[in-house]
């Protein structure tokens, strides 16, 4: 008779686990993430594509592996900017879904920036906005190349809000220049993560979640049939 509130408690755990992010653009998608920022739903005149080394429009200046296998094969998104273009706003805004809010959480992602430019002059930004119950910069770097991909972590502010990650790419006017990301994940910081068990990114923290509400329930339910056997 114990086993159905078990089981109805165990899926009650899964449907509250927590909202996870992650994607390595390996399944032909963007996952959810789309070119527009949360101030400006228009699309920028230059859009993130889906892209490997194989096909990716500028040889010269773009990646030839992911950043996930290191394959000419393997997917990231991409963002070109020719050299001169005559435009004022050549700017490249890449958003995630609206994410679930959670405390001690991380970004992680690859980037990659390199441009035409001839002397050193770190002029391409680029820049992660967060979005929830207000505005902040999470996160700025200029260069002219990252000289390969490069990874970043990022921890979040805790706040009560669910939110949005903007990925805005500020150019210099007068170089080509190509950015790319790649294997953009949410997740509970290292730090905070209290088993040494290996899992699967971008489901850490919901197995850990459900692992702490199982082993809580078990004692409970311990004790209770104690308590019951005591009685008898």
């Amino acid at each position: 008779m114990l086993l159905v509130p078990i089981l109805i408690l165990f899926f009650a755990i899964q449907v509250r686990g927590i909202a996870l992010f992650a994607c390595d653009f390996e399944n032909g998608t963007m996952c959810g993430m789309h070119n527009d920022a949360w101030y400006d739903q228009s699309l920028p005149l230059y859009n993130f594509t889906l892209v490997t080394g194989e096909n990716v429009p500028d040889k010269e200046l773009a990646p030839v592996t992911d950043h996930t296998y290191n394959s000419s094969t393997g997917h990231f998104v991409y963002w070109h900017r020719p050299k001169n273009a005559i435009h004022t706003d050549v700017d490249g805004y890449f958003s995630t879904p609206m994410l679930e809010h959670y405390e001690h959480m991380c970004l992680n992602f690859a980037y990659y920036v390199k441009s035409s430019t001839e002397s050193i002059r770190n002029g391409t930004y680029l820049t992660i906005y967060f979005k929830g119950c207000h505005r902040n910069t999470l996160w700025v770097m200029n260069t002219d190349d990252t000289l390969g991909w490069e990874t970043a972590q990022l921890q979040f502010l805790d706040g009560q809000c669910n939110y949005t990650l903007s990925f805005h790419v500020s150019p210099n006017i007068f170089d080509a220049v190509s950015v790319a990301l790649d294997d953009i994940s949410v997740d509970i910081c290292p730090r905070y993560t209290t088993t040494t068990t290996p899992v699967p990114s971008g489901h850490s923290a919901r197995l850990a979640a459900n692992i702490y509400l199982l082993v809580a329930l078990f004692v409970n339910l311990t004790a209770t049939l104690l308590l019951l056997f005591t009685n008898t």
